[in-house]
């Protein structure tokens, strides 16, 4: 049974905001700063003084975290074929470095460490997003929080 106590006018709607608190502070997944090793062979970090294989790797995984991680984000499959915003200016780098095969080779080695852990930084902010479409956004959650629950690691 329900009784109405008069603490109810203000027990309720802070229970409401702390709810709508919990489930908009959430995961958000990043491309890490540092390429993964699957990615570029040299663990070496990016600098001026790397030889051009490197720098070439460098700007790749730049255009990868300053593109195509927002276009397809975490979790989400990268197509087959490169898209054309995955690229890098051959002015700096030389006419090689922004050809087809050399493209298609980075384009390739993103396709294989897209997946992996340690490709991805994990971090926690506010996100409102879900508030648009709710529906979508709770079978999101759902996914995710199976995933996550029953994935071996």
């Amino acid at each position: 049974m329900f009784f109405r106590h008069s603490a109810d006018k203000l027990i309720y709607p802070l229970l409401a905001l702390v709810f709508l608190m919990i489930i908009s502070y959430r995961p958000a997944y990043h491309l890490r700063p540092d390429m993964p090793k699957g990615f570029f062979a040299a663990n070496v970090p990016c600098g001026p003084n790397r030889p051009v294989e490197q720098k070439i790797a460098c700007a790749y995984w730049d255009s990868a975290q300053m593109d195509i991680q927002w276009k397809y984000p975490h979790g989400h499959p990268l197509p087959i074929d490169v898209p054309p915003e995955f690229g890098i200016d051959a002015a700096v780098l030389g006419p090689g470095a922004s050809g087809a095969a050399t493209r298609d080779l980075y384009w390739h080695r993103l396709q294989q460490v897209w997946y992996l852990p340690e490709s991805w930084k994990e971090t926690y902010e506010w996100n409102w997003s879900w508030a648009s479409d709710p529906l979508s956004s709770a079978g999101e959650w759902l996914r995710d929080t199976m995933n996550r629950l029953f994935t071996i690691r």
